[in-house]
């Protein structure tokens, strides 16, 4: 195994569901710091099992939609029997293209926010992704983050792997994206709301052309 794909195990991915996830990422504590109650097109970008699919739902307009984005396809297979079986509308999940710099596909709207729990931390280049997601929401638009701190837990990533608090909001800057708010959610998550800086670029080039970003260097 390599020492990023512990995602992948199924034991993790049953934890992300777990009474143990609420202690990690309490949603009542989410919530109070980020606000979707204008939000009419939500990407839950890794939707996992869905842990955070109905509690989104209760934050967005009625006649608002999530959007279920996972490349993982046994997941999303899941999901989709939860979806039919609970009859839960509103709601679309869908296969997405694993990629270090992902980009939505062009069929679903233009989201108004992406929110991402416990995923930047494993793409090579958190600021790449986070440059691909914000590339994909309507101009005005924002990128809610929750990843690990960088310290101890018993599940999930190792210690060298998560992605510091200081390092996340390096990155962002680096391709020249705002952090608006930062959070701490619990004794091991952090919270971000990302937005596009006033030098962004929406169109398309290489910044690796400009800067020469180690995967060592990002995780120091």
């Amino acid at each position: 195994m390599s020492e990023l794909d512990y995602y992948e195990n199924p034991e993790y991915q049953n934890f992300l569901i777990s009474s143990k996830r609420r202690e990690l990422t309490p949603p009542e504590i989410v919530f109070k710091h980020f606000n979707l109650k204008e939000v009419m097109n939500l990407v839950d970008f890794g939707m996992g099992l869905g842990y955070f699919t109905l509690e989104l739902k209760k934050q967005l307009p009625k006649d608002a939609w999530l959007w279920g984005a996972e490349y993982q396809q046994d997941l999303l297979d899941e999901v989709l029997h939860w979806k039919n079986r609970e009859e839960i509308s509103n709601f679309t999940p869908f296969f997405i293209e694993k990629s270090d710099h992902p980009l939505l596909p062009e069929w679903i709207p233009a989201p108004d926010a992406v929110f991402a729990s416990l995923v930047l931390s494993t793409f090579p280049d958190p600021g790449l992704a986070m440059d691909g997601l914000i590339r994909s929401i309507k101009k005005g638009g924002k990128l809610i983050v929750l990843d690990w701190m960088k310290n101890e837990y018993s599940i999930g990533p190792k210690i060298n792997d998560k992605i510091s608090l200081d390092k996340m909001k390096f990155l962002a800057e680096l391709y020249h994206l705002d952090i608006v708010k930062n959070v701490r959610i619990s004794e091991h998550v952090y919270g971000l709301e990302v937005v596009a800086g006033k030098n962004f670029e929406y169109s398309f080039y290489d910044l690796r052309e400009e800067e020469d970003t180690t995967e060592e260097f990002i995780r120091s």
